[in-house]
């Protein structure tokens, strides 16, 4: 019964992967969890006793994180063995996984790391860095990557919408008058 409650609990009343990255962090679900993170409730995590995340760690929809390699499990019915591959997944602070994105065992993603959607991440990827694919490959440095969203970015008419105090998240009051000048921008 307790389970049922909890998966509507999750369902109904747990909004965003703000708040679902809360729940998972004040129920000790993860082997370690820093602060502001994000992770979707469509990610996959089986194994997150064998998940360690960074502060500000967004893990975003349908990305899969396995702490294990379940074909073990056919190889010990044919052979009869009782053989085990698992291992940790340590990402640290400061990294973004785009949608879709597989991280598998034994792997540790570095501080400062953006990897992008629909990559597989099958080795240890170094920090400051941009990776993506499948296997996933070093694209840029974070400072690459940084200084072209800024270009980018100040390119908009609605820059100066950009530039304010307080949150650099979603911000609900500002997000319809952005709506509207990146319509009129891209459908004109």
């Amino acid at each position: 019964m307790r389970r049922i409650l909890e998966k509507i609990y999750l369902k109904f009343f747990v909004a965003s992967g703000f708040e679902y990255a809360r729940y998972l962090k004040d129920k000790n679900r993860l082997h370690s969890q820093g602060d502001d993170c994000f992770i979707s409730k469509s990610a996959g995590l089986p194994d997150p006793y064998l998940l360690s995340l960074g502060s500000n760690v967004w893990i975003t929809d349908g990305c899969k994180l396995l702490g294990h390699d379940a074909a073990v499990i056919m190889v010990n019915v044919k052979e009869k063995s009782h053989l085990d591959c698992v291992g940790p997944i340590v990402i640290g602070d400061n990294c973004f996984l785009g949608n879709d994105v597989v991280v598998l065992p034994n792997t540790r993603i570095g501080s400062n790391t953006i990897i992008g959607a629909g990559s597989l991440v099958n080795k240890d990827v170094p920090g400051d860095s941009v990776w993506g694919g499948s296997p996933a490959r070093h694209i840029a440095t974070y400072q690459e990557y940084h200084e072209k969203m800024k270009r980018l970015s100040e390119s908009f008419p609605w820059s100066p919408l950009l530039k304010r105090d307080g949150s650099y998240v979603f911000d609900p009051a500002l997000e319809q008058k952005l709506r509207q000048a990146r319509t009129e921008y891209f459908f004109k």
